[in-house]
């Protein structure tokens, strides 16, 4: 029944100013796919989906680039609606106090320049920034989701992520070409549009190589990601970014390559703490990669946390942008 709501949408007659769409419920209940099909079924060019922590990032830099501008928010949403008139948001989730504050301004600007907006969440309008500082401030962006989209609540006992992640393995050994493949087609299976081929990513003012990337999902070699000049402020934008991460090549660890393996274990505990599904190929089990001194104890953390990554328990817990 939920494939029919979008061609209901896409027929409807907007009233009383309801324009857009509000899609929500537990994780793996198909939002962010109903939401594909939706706009894949839209005129090309005339649509664009982003995570919503991604472009809350580019708000923030608009707003820095335009700090001379009388209303710099209602210039940024000019600039949107130029460009595209149906603007997706998928994992809509308020945390930040630096984001709740401008939500109010910044949809008001973007329904006036007359844009579609279409959310995923996990969070009922109502419950948006909760337990958030001067959440009363943030009320009037509640009320505008409330007034411009229809409300839809996802529910169900199939869960289809756990369904697609629960049966297939997430960490292989060893790193071979049979784990390659696997790791392709599984992320084909999360997002069929994924890009794969050799990219970039910009990243706190570097590039950095990936392998393929989707709506959510990216895919990195691990000299990428843990094998160079990178910090806990990469991994932490990475971690709020994407809900699914794979990571090919994890090596084994001996006293020679310490500083790698200190950039896995933080990677893997922001990965842990945002609730991202990974999905790895390595040289050997977890709980044999680490051959140093200096992260024993920090590893024993780190070998677990990729066992839990492949548990039930996680792969049906909701990302935490």
């Amino acid at each position: 029944m939920w494939g029919l709501i979008p061609l209901r949408w896409l027929r409807r007659k907007p009233a009383n100013g309801v324009t857009g769409l509000y899609l929500w419920g537990s994780v793996g209940r198909g939002k962010t796919l109903m939401m594909d099909t939706l706009l894949e079924a839209l005129p090309p060019k005339t649509w664009r989906r982003v995570h919503f922590h991604r472009f809350m990032l580019e708000i923030h830099d608009g707003l820095r680039r335009l700090k001379d501008e009388k209303d710099p928010l209602r210039r940024i949403s000019r600039e949107i609606s130029s460009e595209t008139r149906v603007l997706g948001f998928d994992e809509f989730q308020v945390t930040d106090i630096g984001d709740a504050m401008i939500l109010s301004g910044l949809l008001h600007a973007l329904i006036e320049n007359g844009l579609t907006l279409i959310f995923t969440s996990n969070t009922p309008p109502r419950l948006l920034y909760q337990q958030g500082l001067q959440r009363d401030r943030f009320l009037p962006a509640i009320d505008l989701i409330q007034r411009h989209t229809e409300v839809i609540h996802l529910d169900g006992d199939r869960d289809y992520r756990l369904e697609t992640l629960g049966a297939r393995p997430t960490y292989h050994i060893p790193d071979d070409a049979q784990a390659e493949a696997s790791m392709r087609a599984l992320l084909l299976e999360i997002d069929r549009t994924a890009a794969l081929g050799a990219d970039t990513l910009r990243l706190n003012g570097r590039d950095i190589p990936v392998r393929a990337r989707g709506n959510g999902v990216i895919w990195f070699d691990f000299e990428a990601l843990c094998d160079g000049p990178r910090s806990k402020v990469d991994y932490v934008e990475l971690s709020r970014s994407f809900h699914t991460l794979l990571l090919s090549g994890i090596p084994r660890f001996d006293t020679e390559s310490e500083d790698a393996a200190r950039r896995l274990v933080e990677l893997i505990d922001e990965l842990y703490d945002r609730r991202v599904n990974v999905i790895v190929s390595a040289a050997a089990p977890a709980n044999e990669l680490y051959q140093g001194d200096r992260l024993a104890e920090d590893f024993v953390r780190t070998a677990s946390r990729l066992h839990e990554f492949q548990s039930e328990d996680y792969l049906a817990s909701a990302h935490r942008p």
